[in-house]
């Protein structure tokens, strides 16, 4: 079985980072070319050329900010919370010892959701990790199957309904089906902040009445919402 390692902590801040840096830069660039182009075409004192200055030094002040967030990733506010990243790694690796509710299994990181006594994690986003003494609500959230139809004259009723049946037809083919199919678990901790969480379609109703059970703090709303 694989197991939870700290680097896999820093990997996913690591690649959150460099998207973001990768953004600004690119658009420092182009907001620098604009500025130049115009600065040397319409002047300096241009109304549009200190519009793409300004813009461009702001780029700059964000990518420095991207920058420092990076460079102090082990500050991350959930080390600060909860403790480095591999005492996290160790917690998490042995919850999966004994889980009240885990999901998935396979890839670099052998679950999608792991649910102990005391916390939930999401290997998706393994800084998501909380201590169910923090969390104070949740709630389902399903993303249902969307068909469409045109039901303006029997062909195009009858093709929309074959053009259905054939995506629902690859989806299973793609190993979606009621057994794999997911939901969000919807959770807010205690400042607010929400927190989602993948669960099988067909065990919702169980891990919501697993929290129920493990933590009875926390506010179970048995309305399915839809996103």
């Amino acid at each position: 079985m694989n197991m939870v390692t700290a680097q896999m902590f820093y990997k996913q801040l690591t690649g959150s980072a460099a998207g973001a840096i990768t953004a600004t830069v690119i658009g420092a660039a182009i907001l620098g070319f604009c500025a130049g182009f115009c600065g040397t075409q319409l002047g300096w004192g241009h109304l549009l050329s200190i519009l793409f200055i300004v813009l461009f030094l702001a780029c700059l002040g964000l990518l420095v900010f991207f920058i420092v967030r990076a460079a102090r990733m082990k500050q991350h506010p959930v080390f600060r919370r909860y403790g480095s990243a591999p005492f996290l790694a160790e917690r998490i690796n042995s919850g999966m010892q004994n889980p009240r509710y885990i999901f998935g299994t396979g890839g670099e990181i052998p679950f999608a959701t792991l649910i102990t006594n005391d916390f939930i994690v999401d290997s998706g986003e393994l800084t998501g990790f909380m201590e169910l003494k923090d969390l104070r609500t949740a709630q389902i959230a399903v993303i249902p199957n969307t068909h469409i139809y045109n039901i303006s004259n029997p062909v195009t009723l009858a093709a929309s309904a074959a053009a259905n049946y054939a995506a629902d037809k690859y989806m299973e083919s793609k190993g979606v089906n009621e057994q794999t199919k997911c939901d969000l678990l919807l959770m807010k901790d205690s400042e607010g902040k929400q927190h989602q969480y993948s669960v099988r379609h067909f065990e919702a109703d169980a891990v919501l009445n697993l929290l129920q059970q493990i933590a009875p703090h926390i506010t179970i709303n048995r309305d399915v919402k839809r996103m």
